[in-house]
């Protein structure tokens, strides 16, 4: 049986069947085209990503860092006087944005097969750092207009189906608030923009578990810091201990 088995093994991995399996794919992708999200030139191979660019992006995720001395809006701890953690699996380099935007606005759910993993390290190197017995996540979530748009919220999506043993995920605990004439996107807008329309942009759900674990927050890019402090404080006001942020990616300040 075991010669069987390395016989069969040998054959799916030969030349021969990595030829017919490019030749497959290429007559597949001639019928039903599947661009690479980032490169847009490759046909994409798994998570609607070609090779080159899978590896492309774990290479700029290899380094968790701490970001907060980038983002001028976030919230100062009282007593210490130093702003919110957060820890950032990558900057916000061209590619970075690139394939973000595609997953969150052009319906490329599939990337977060991607994703998912580099967050659950951030998020495992989080726990480690600040040293705590559990954690509530609470996701930053999505207004009405753009779930309405996407369907989906693409933090939650983004998050790890099985997350580090220490973390609970509290996916419904930060709602937005619902604004007639307030801008939901902050693309193109400064920090004292930001900070404004931010400054009630969340709610505290009324059905909700009492505080009791430390709060990490998780967003996906980390920009002025304004919907993370405004998050933030939300929960303060209501109890709620918030302890650090993750983000997928932090944009570095302009020089």
């Amino acid at each position: 049986m075991a010669g069987f088995l390395d016989a069969l093994d040998r054959v799916a991995t030969s030349s021969l069947a990595n030829g017919w399996n490019a030749a497959w794919r290429g007559m597949l992708n001639l019928l039903v085209p599947n661009p690479c999200s980032l490169c847009v030139w490759s046909d994409a191979i798994a998570h609607q990503l070609c090779e080159p660019c899978t590896q492309l992006l774990k290479e700029q995720t290899k380094q968790i860092f701490q970001a907060q001395d980038f983002a001028e809006a976030l919230p100062l701890d009282l007593v210490t006087g130093q702003p919110l953690p957060v820890f950032a699996a990558s900057f916000y380099t061209p590619e970075m944005a690139k394939v973000l935007l595609k997953f969150k606005d052009h319906q490329r759910i599939k990337v977060a097969g991607v994703l998912r993993p580099i967050v659950y390290r951030t998020l495992q190197h989080a726990i480690e750092t600040l040293g705590y017995e559990y954690y509530r996540l609470v996701p930053i979530p999505a207004s009405g207009a753009s779930m309405r748009r996407r369907g989906y919220n693409p933090v939650v999506t983004m998050l790890p189906r099985h997350l580090p043993p220490a973390l609970n995920l509290d996916a419904g605990l930060l709602k937005t608030r619902w604004h007639v004439l307030t801008r939901a996107a902050h693309h193109g807008t400064g920090v004292q923009v930001r900070r404004e329309q931010s400054r009630k942009k969340f709610r505290v759900a009324t059905r909700r578990r009492e505080p009791a674990e430390p709060v990490i927050l998780v967003d996906d890019v980390l920009t002025t810091g304004a919907t993370l402090a405004a998050g933030t404080r939300t929960l303060q006001s209501q109890g709620f201990d918030v302890v650090a942020a993750v983000v997928f990616s932090a944009v570095m300040p302009r020089g």
